[in-house]
Order: C-alpha cells, then structure tokens, then sequence
C-alpha cells in the first residue's frame, strides 16, 4: 500500500474514531441530564460504540507504526541507492585499471554496458565496425570472458557484493 493511501485510511479512521467518541459522549451525557438509567440494549449500543472507538484507535496505531517502518525502509533505500551511484564509478574505474584497458576499450566497456551494438559503438566513436570488434576481443581476452553477456555478469556479480557491503548509517 503507497504512504499516500496509508494517510488517507488513517485520517478516514480518525474521523470513525472522533464519530463513535462524540456519540458515546453524547449517550452519556443524556443519560446524566436526563437521570435517566440505560436500559439493556441502550448498554449494548454504547459499549460496541466504545469498543469500536477502540479497535478503530488500535487500527490508527497499526497505521501509524507501518507508515513509519515504510518510510525508515524507504530512507535506508535511497541512502543504498546514493552509496551505490556514487560507488559504480569507482568500483568501473578499478575495474578497467585491473584488466589493463586502453582509454578506448574502456569506453566500448562502457557502452557494451549500456547495452549499444558493435554498429551504434562504431557510430558514437566515430570508428569502423571491424576496429570496435578488434577491441571487444582484445576486452574479451583481457576480462577473462567469452561474450558481452558474460561481461556484464562479471560486473553486475562483483558490484552486488559491493552492494551488500553497504551499512546504511541509521538516524
């Protein structure tokens, strides 16, 4: 359920509560003025109005702790997030030193992980097809793997465990 929904319950729920809690002020309140004692069932409508006030009292505080856990979650997220934005560079720089990669082929490393073909690689380096081929090999035999998709595993493994390193500071 979105935080946004969760308000909307919690306010609806408050009014419930705000309804049943003047309406068994008001039941009382005439029975004192009136010196008039309850019968039986007038005991029952007010007492599954108090218990109602209750349970809608309770729902409000389930709300509310839930709000408050999805809103810690969702804080902890982003600050994984940001951590991981700011680490991806770093740790693709580390990697690109420790394969020994020319300029260029860390380049086309990096539109391989964009996802672009040999064609649109060529096309945005300026380059023949034949030469941004040459250089995947070269990436191949120095990355140790046999295909982009393989490449691509490598990083997205390695930077996972990056990933799960990440210890958000807690407020």
């Amino acid at each position: 359920m979105q935080p946004k929904t969760l308000k909307y319950v919690t306010l609806f729920l408050v009014g419930g509560v705000a309804f049943f809690l003047f309406d068994v002020a008001s039941d009382i309140y005439e029975r004192l003025v009136a010196n008039n004692a309850p019968d039986l069932l007038e005991l029952i409508h007010l007492l599954f109005e108090i218990l109602s006030a209750a349970a809608l009292m309770f729902a409000i505080r389930i709300l509310l702790r839930e709000m408050k856990s999805l809103r810690e979650h969702n804080d902890r997220q982003s600050r994984s997030l940001l951590f991981l934005r700011g680490e991806m560079d770093t740790f693709v720089r580390g990697k690109f030193q420790e394969w020994n990669l020319s300029p260029a082929e860390s380049d086309i490393v990096m539109y391989m992980l964009k996802g672009l073909s040999i064609a649109d690689i060529a096309k945005a380096r300026s380059t023949a097809e034949g030469t941004v081929k040459a250089q995947t090999t070269n990436i191949f035999r120095k990355t140790g793997v046999s295909s982009r998709t393989e490449l691509m595993s490598v990083f997205m493994d390695e930077f996972l465990d990056v990933g799960a390193t990440f210890e958000p500071n807690l407020p």
